[in-house]
């Protein structure tokens, strides 16, 4: 998977305001009744989805006022598309916190410790129960029901073997379930709950992050880099894992 990278320029010591947004539900909007009615690739090209040209004038007047904004989402790297690029955001905050960059410095890149991947991968397996595993780099599928890959940019596996080799070659940073009820999850939550905080994102998705990780601590590593305090920060979001924006800056929406 090639990363999909545009160039970003730091925030200058003089920034008046820092900015962060979520992407899905704040900066675009999918309507997830209707994608649920619809068929697989169009779930993928759901994923496609730009900003209007309301947001990217937003955006267009902050850069010109000396303020910096900043993508603060739980798409992982491969997921924040150039549509998303296009507005110039100072820096990106991924996968719920695990990943910040500040122009081009990356400041934060945390990963899952590969043996408690697989370990996941080997409850979910036995359970016969999917889930997607995301890296900064692309995406594996875990899908022990037989069931296709729901991405194009996404890998597949069918079995923990497989999740297993692919640590090799991938740094894991959360992961998610589609389409599960949560007392689907209860024979792996002893598991889940010792190492991971739960974000319920409604419409059928569950985001598992390592604990202490969140895009609150994103936040502060990225104002941390940039020098900037609290004052004048601002942050949008509309769903639980934003939630954690809300004590990292001055005023949350």
């Amino acid at each position: 998977m090639q990363e999909q990278h545009q160039e970003m320029t730091e925030a200058a010591p003089g920034t008046h305001a820092v900015s962060f947004f979520d992407v899905d539900g704040t900066l675009v909007w999918r309507d997830f009744a209707e994608m649920r009615r619809r068929s697989h690739e169009t779930v993928n090209s759901g994923m496609e989805i730009k900003p209007s040209a309301a947001v990217a004038d937003a955006f267009r007047r902050m850069h010109e006022r000396g303020n910096a904004t900043f993508i603060c989402t739980g798409r992982p790297v491969p997921f924040v598309l150039p549509s998303l690029l296009a507005l110039e955001p100072t820096g990106i905050i991924a996968a719920a916190g695990a990943y910040v960059r500040v122009g081009d410095t990356v400041v934060r890149d945390v990963a899952i410790d590969p043996a408690l991947v697989v370990e996941v991968a080997r409850r979910f397996e036995a359970a016969g129960l999917d889930v997607t595993i995301e890296s900064d780099t692309q995406n594996l599928e875990l899908r022990p029901s037989g069931a296709p890959a729901r991405f194009p940019r996404s890998a597949l596996a069918r079995t923990a073997a497989e999740v297993a080799e692919a640590t090799g070659r991938h740094r894991f940073q959360k992961f998610c379930t589609n389409g599960l009820e949560r007392d689907a999850l209860a024979p792996l939550m002893p598991l889940i709950e010792e190492h991971f905080t739960i974000c319920d994102l409604q419409g059928g998705v569950f985001e598992f992050s390592l604990k202490g990780i969140d895009k609150g601590t994103g936040i502060a590593c990225a104002l941390a880099h940039m020098g900037h305090g609290r004052a004048n920060t601002f942050a949008f979001g509309d769903s639980e894992n934003d939630l954690s924006m809300a004590p990292a800056v001055e005023t949350f929406v």
